[in-house]
């Protein structure tokens, strides 16, 4: 009786395919193989070994010869070499005093900002001794910056800070600047003189790392040069703070932009590693005294920087290893 039933149940279905005029499949009409429909393989077919082949064996991953392996290694080493120089040279950095030698006198097309490759006017022209083909720096001056750790002396840029702070000169009792340390610059792009006037000239935007704008100001092109690997004097002793970054961050973490309190005449070189720490204390509290005893305790390293660029005073870094995340008036000493 069960195999009545089975052979019933295997029959039905091509009795079926008959009503509707579908072509069934029987004896000889089917000419696939086990091994056929399995593998897809012939005698004819030629299998590659898979270091030549483009899939891996037993999986749906890519894989490549070793010179194609190569050659993507290479092409990610240049697009992150790339991106990097783009980075530092966007950096930007702190200092006292620059002079520009032009501004950006006005965009085409009406536009308030440009972002590249468009063309620009300045105020330069052949008075200025410009010439076709000359590069600009595009910057702007930031915010000023201050100490935000050691004091300055008496009322310097007393009322640039208080315009900064918010407070009237005479309303900032317990908010007294720290020391002076410069404007912070921003890098925007580069510009290159395509025609020149007598005052003014055009000029196209090679690079734009911020949109640049009408105002902007120009400095003479130096072309970036990553010097991080160049630093090789281990024997220093530096100590100092973190004092700014690039972006007013709040927590300081892996990648960020900073600047601090050490530079040129400080022996600070491009290259050159430091810790960025606090010194954690035990307070006790003291029935005669106004204020608890502070007890400090063992130095706790927050993460390491390295520095990209010098000024004569400050250094502009970036965070390379992060613990925790640091912050603005973090401690800094120089790693052998």
């Amino acid at each position: 009786m069960k195999i009545l039933i089975s052979l019933g149940l295997f029959i039905a279905p091509i009795l079926y395919s008959g009503a509707f005029n579908v072509p069934s499949a029987w004896g000889d009409d089917l000419k696939v193989t086990l091994k056929h429909e399995v593998a897809g393989i012939t005698p004819e077919m030629k299998i590659l070994p898979y270091e030549k082949g483009t899939l891996l064996a037993n999986s749906g991953s890519q894989s490549y010869s070793k010179k194609d392996s190569k050659a993507k290694i290479s092409y990610q080493s240049t697009n992150l070499k790339a991106a990097r120089e783009k980075k530092y040279a966007n950096a930007g950095y702190i200092t006292v005093g620059i002079n520009p030698v032009g501004t950006v006198a006005k965009l085409f097309e009406q536009k308030l900002s440009s972002s590249g490759p468009d063309e620009v006017y300045v105020d330069m022209g052949r008075r200025q001794g410009i010439e076709k083909g000359d590069r600009f720096t595009v910057y702007t001056l930031d915010r000023y910056i201050y100490h935000p750790v050691l004091p300055g002396q008496e009322n310097e840029k007393l009322e640039e800070y208080s315009r900064r702070v918010g407070f009237g000169s005479k309303e900032l009792g317990s908010h007294p600047p720290g020391k002076p340390m410069g404007h912070r610059v921003l890098i925007r792009g580069v510009l290159e003189i395509t025609e020149t006037g007598d005052k003014h000239s055009t000029a196209r935007v090679l690079k734009s790392y911020e949109s640049i704008e009408t105002g902007n100001l120009l400095m003479p092109f130096q072309k970036f040069e990553d010097q991080t690997s160049s630093s090789s004097v281990t024997d220093k002793s530096i100590e100092g703070y973190i004092i700014a970054t690039k972006r007013d961050l709040i927590s300081i973490g892996y990648d960020q932009i900073i600047y601090i309190d050490k530079g040129w005449d400080d022996e600070v070189r491009p290259g050159d590693q430091f810790e960025v720490y606090y010194i954690p204390t035990i307070e006790e509290n003291i029935w005669n005294k106004r204020e608890p005893k502070k007890t400090p305790l063992l130095p706790f390293v927050l993460g390491e920087i390295k520095v990209i660029a010098t000024q004569k005073k400050t250094a502009t870094a970036i965070v390379v290893k992060s613990k925790i995340d640091m912050g603005v008036g973090n401690q800094i000493r120089f790693k052998p």
